[in-house]
């Protein structure tokens, strides 16, 4: 309902931008072309989630029935541009509006006359009624985007610091239980000394030298159990969960007798350094766990090869979809540092699968033979993403001030040489006046004019005209800027020459011929 209200409040808004032609408000025709470029507005505002793109094209093509109908279309290039849209596609729009539009206007033009400058006033509103507001939406959007991907960087921080804070807890208690360990595991084993001496003590009887060596027996047991418990919280060491020097063979036969399906054809290979085999075994077998843990039943495959420079291990397994696959946890973190530690590169994520809903969850890890250092630490993800937003948004505010002012260059120059052009080539000499003389032919008469007319005339009253004539003006001087302008003016009715006038500018003289 809220959307729905907001839609309705846009519309109106972009309806009252209409009438900005005042002088024909009293114009009933007018009015109702009004009436139907608001209900335009109203489908362009209806469709602008759906179909941005559309509402530009509905809105621009208002600007070709009247080009004082730019408001709804500045509006709606506004807001699109602070939407989601792709820039490109939204360019390649107002390029098909400033071609298309000037285009058919002329070709109007040329069927039933009209104003010739018509088409550039489309192009000036396409580019700074379009074009413009638009770029100023995406640069306030880019803004928008870089204070969300700012806000998220520092959530992240500060769940960072969270985890450091809690690792550091960790690493005190595990600590604190090692100090236990040690202190607890020499009194215990002194208590075991002393059950053994009274164990041979000949002066006890039977019965409290059997009291002695169960007491000698717990105390042992007790020694092993603390071992084994605080063993686990060592911060030097891995728990004792699997052999400590298992290799890589054993371990794939293992998981298949735990009854994972698993196709990793290991067979013979070469001996690799400690460092490297045991970094291509810790890849493999947190790979194996994390898909029996995620994607139990699933089929697993697995490969490794190696050249005289590298060994590259790849284990992949199916998943319901990308989605499915979170964030990295902390072992596949530890297995970066460690491939990283050997001089490698690692990477583990979800790939889509191309027209299903689901994907596939692939670790690779690639492994010098001869470790060459550690591998520089990648830059954090979110740091990337932050730099390339600050790069959009910078590069987004230069394009909102350099296009309009190239533009505004560009359509200036356009201006001044279609006026250079028109002055020069709309220019009758005075030895063809000489030759256009009143019932000649108008074709004969025609051939003598210049092909361009001159669109500017003098502000004062012309002569009257012939009934049922059509007329044409042409400048009598090729000056840019003269003083006063003389227009030539030569009338048909009849398929001959009607009339011809010199109509003067101020301070000039002139009149029928």
């Amino acid at each position: 309902m809220r959307r729905i209200a907001g839609d309705v409040l846009l519309w109106l808004a972009l309806s009252a931008l209409l009438p900005m032609n005042g002088e024909r408000i009293a114009d009933g025709a007018y009015v109702n072309g009004l009436i139907v470029a608001s209900l335009v507005v109203a489908v362009a505002v209806g469709v602008r989630r759906v179909a941005p793109l559309a509402a530009l094209v509905l809105t621009g093509g208002l600007l070709a029935a009247d080009v004082w109908l730019f408001g709804p279309f500045a509006g709606l290039s506004f807001l699109i541009g602070r939407s989601a849209v792709r820039p490109r596609p939204a360019l390649w729009t107002f390029v098909a509006l400033g071609v298309s539009a000037p285009l058919l206007t002329l070709g109007r033009t040329l069927l039933t006359g009209g104003d010739r400058w018509y088409a550039y006033y489309l192009v000036g509103e396409v580019v700074f009624c379009g074009v413009f507001p638009w770029l100023v939406g995406r640069y306030l959007w880019q803004r928008r985007e870089l204070a969300a991907g700012g806000w998220a960087l520092a959530g992240e921080l500060e769940r960072g610091q969270t985890l450091v804070a809690e690792k550091a807890r960790l690493r005190e208690r595990t600590r604190i239980a090692e100090d236990m360990h040690d202190a607890l595991g020499h009194e215990l084993s002194l208590l075991a000394l002393r059950a053994g001496a009274l164990e041979l003590d000949p002066t006890l009887g039977e019965s409290q030298r059997a009291a002695a060596t169960e007491l000698r027996e717990g105390a042992a047991a007790a020694t092993e159990r603390l071992r084994a418990v605080i063993g686990v919280l060592r911060t030097d060491a891995t728990a004792p969960l699997q052999p400590v020097e298992e290799t890589l063979e054993a371990l794939v036969d293992r998981v298949r007798r735990a009854g994972l399906v698993l196709d990793f054809p290991v067979g013979a290979r070469d001996a690799l350094p400690p460092l490297v085999d045991r970094a291509v075994y810790r890849v493999v077998q947190e790979a194996l766990t994390n898909a029996a843990r995620h994607a139990p039943g699933a089929p697993v495959t697995g490969r490794l090869t190696g050249d005289e420079d590298s060994v590259t291990v790849e284990v992949a397994n199916p998943i319901d979809a990308p989605a499915d696959a979170s964030a990295p946890g902390t072992g596949l973190l530890g297995l970066a540092e460690r491939v990283r530690l050997a001089g490698g590169t690692f990477h583990a994520g979800a790939e889509a699968g191309e027209g299903t809903a689901t994907g596939t969850f692939r670790v690779v890890a690639t492994v010098p033979r001869v470790p060459a250092g550690p591998v520089p630490e990648p830059v954090p993800e979110s740091a990337g993403r932050l730099e390339s937003a600050r790069k959009r948004t910078r590069r987004g505010l230069v394009l909102t001030v350099v296009v309009p002012v190239l533009a505004g260059v560009l359509l200036v120059g356009v201006v001044l040489a279609g006026y250079v052009v028109e002055t020069t080539a709309s220019v009758v000499d005075p030895w063809d006046q000489l030759r256009i003389h009143l019932g000649q032919p108008e074709d004969e008469a025609r051939d003598i004019l210049p092909l361009l007319q001159v669109s500017e005339r003098p502000d004062v009253v012309e002569p009257s005209k012939p009934a049922g004539s059509e007329c044409v003006y042409y400048n009598v001087s090729g000056k840019l800027f003269p003083p006063a302008r003389d227009v030539y003016r030569v009338c048909f009715a009849g398929g001959v020459v009607a009339a011809i006038d010199l109509i003067p500018g101020p301070n000039s003289r002139g009149g029928r011929r």
